[in-house]
């Protein structure tokens, strides 16, 4: 016969109010549709520049179908390009079919996640509330409103399937089918998005939750998804190599990083509970060289809440079962160290471990009921108030992602410029758009705050040359060159500048180098070619122009 595992949380969690079975088979689809509903709201904003483009339509998985050639944005995730390749084959570049996408993952999600805590025996109430404020929190905007985020839900997917299927294998003997699911649904999981190595800390916090005895049993089943965990871990590390080192240099102590994971938890938990300020960065800002006072108190709040979760272990047990779930899956995407180009911490990764928050959110009224039944019902109604705000602000946040320029105009309302990289981002923004001079301006102001900023640089000279800025071109570009010595395209532009400048010799070597390091060039072969016809070296000049036609640079 089965072997029936007790939820831990049943105990406040129960099947308390109603509980039709009408109720518990239309909530979740219910619940599903209101959170398509609210992102169907951006089903026609735009790809923005922050890797959407990166991710989808310049990616050979996408295009050509390679999803086993190497890697894209510091990522290997071939389930996800295989998404992507699907709404490529449906629309090209019509951001429509990429955000239906997102958006059908996270309703299949919310619907999951509903499944999921009954299976774990919440209250149809709690469950309700936790899977509601999952699908409409603000936090989950970004994840889902943003294309090259898609990873995040897809990999969230497969992981609460997972789950499932590892509590059906929790409540049977010996190493039946729903194991085997459950592996098989990690593995996937980690296809999508490498993240998911999170997954058997899960695991761990779901054995809490039901607070299933340990034994060898118990150690022995995890040791696989262990085993895969660290193979995810090792692809993770290899992969982010190739998306370059960080674009400002990492000079944190172990003292530092001790209190920027303190505060970084302190950090979401106040934006799942209070949500506001919400940006694509939050940087790390000393001032001085001085924290805030704020990443200073953090440990003490994090020693207070995980002390108040053990004393009420017995008496309210759902605390430490959401904390557990929580730092479950948030613990590997804290800032221990820097990895990539991009930031340290992110709506995104509370994705998943949101619900470990929300269940203690939600639980509040039915805990309250037992202790203070005077204050329930006020606590229902705050609920229900933070649900109508969390949908308002999701709406708001929606339409943050319209467009490039207005994502990075309200982040750097809420959150500051990001030490000039916000600058830097928007100013590329706008030198696309062909504004030249606002882009300078912001190209400006970004080498001003920060003069490691060596792309701000870059740009500023590759637009200098076309304002005829010849002198400021060279400088620019030099100064990048210096730093970067085989950007090809640079050395193209920095020859075009020296030639406005008389300059021939330099400009020779530029283009010289320009084709040594990208014999494709073909532009480079046209300008050497046609400098060597000016020096009266007519048989280079035009071995220069010959090569240029073959490479296809007169059609």
């Amino acid at each position: 016969m089965a072997k029936k595992v007790k939820p831990a949380v049943s105990s406040f969690t129960g099947n308390s109010g109603i509980n039709s079975q009408g109720l518990e088979k239309w909530l979740p689809v219910i619940l599903a549709g209101t959170a398509a509903l609210l992102f169907s709201s951006g089903l026609n904003n735009e790809m923005v520049d922050v890797d959407d483009h990166s991710a989808t339509t310049n990616n050979p998985a996408v295009t050509r179908l390679e999803f086993f050639s190497g890697f894209n944005l510091g990522m290997f995730a071939p389930l996800t390009w295989l998404g992507y390749a699907v709404c490529y084959q449906l629309g090209g570049e019509n951001s429509f079919w990429y955000h239906l996408l997102g958006l059908l993952v996270h309703a299949y999600n919310v619907w999951l996640v509903f499944k999921l805590l009954r299976e774990l025996g919440s209250s149809l109430t709690v469950a309700g509330f936790v899977t509601f404020f999952f699908g409409i929190h603000p936090l989950q905007v970004e994840p889902v409103a943003w294309i090259a985020g898609f990873s995040t839900p897809l990999f969230s997917l497969f992981s609460l399937l997972s789950l499932r299927a590892w509590l059906r294998h929790t409540r049977s003997e010996g190493f039946g089918s729903g194991y085997w699911y459950a592996l098989i649904f990690f593995v996937l999981a980690g296809l999508a998005k490498t993240a998911a190595a999170a997954l058997p800390l899960s695991l761990l916090a779901i054995d809490l939750w039901l607070q299933r005895p340990l034994s060898r049993r118990s150690v022995l089943e995890k040791v696989p998804f262990f085993i895969l965990a660290l193979a995810m871990g090792i692809l993770t590390l290899i992969s982010r190599q190739h998306a370059g080192l960080p674009d400002q240099p990492a000079d944190f102590s172990v003292t530092d990083r001790f209190l920027m994971v303190c505060q970084t938890i302190v950090f979401y938990w106040k934006q799942i509970l209070f949500p506001g300020g919400l940006s694509i960065w939050y940087p790390f800002v000393r001032d001085n060289g001085a924290w805030h006072w704020t990443y200073y108190a953090a440990p003490l709040i994090l020693v207070t809440a995980m002390y108040a979760a053990w004393r009420l272990r017995r008496t309210a047990p759902v605390i430490m079962a959401g904390l557990a779930f929580y730092l479950a899956n948030i613990i590997l995407s804290l800032p221990f160290a820097t990895f990539g180009t991009f930031e340290l911490r992110s709506d995104r990764y509370n994705y998943l471990a949101i619900i470990g928050v929300l269940l203690i959110l939600a639980s509040i009224p039915e805990l309250l009921r037992v202790r203070r039944p005077s204050l329930a019902n006020t606590a229902w109604g705050v609920l229900c108030a933070a649900g109508i705000i969390f949908m308002v602000k999701s709406g708001l946040r929606i339409r943050d992602w319209q467009n490039s320029l207005k994502l990075i105009e309200s982040s750097m309302a809420a959150a500051g410029d990001n030490f000039g990289k916000a600058y830097l981002w928007r100013g590329i923004m706008l030198a696309e758009q062909g504004k030249y001079p606002q882009a300078v301006q912001d190209f400006d102001k970004a080498i001003s705050i920060n003069s490691q900023l060596y792309e701000a640089r870059k740009q500023r000279g590759n637009l200098m040359g076309p304002m005829k800025k010849f002198e400021q071109s060279v400088a620019d570009l030099s100064v990048y060159l210096a730093v970067v010595p085989d950007a090809a395209a640079e050395y193209y532009n920095r020859g075009l500048s020296y030639i406005n400048l008389g300059k021939t010799d330099e400009a020779m070597a530029d283009f010289s180098r320009c084709i040594e390091l990208d014999p494709g060039f073909a532009r480079a072969y046209r300008a050497r070619g046609n400098t060597y016809l000016k020096l009266g070296e007519t048989k280079k000049g035009q071995s220069d122009l010959e090569k240029y036609e073959a490479l296809g640079g007169g059609k």
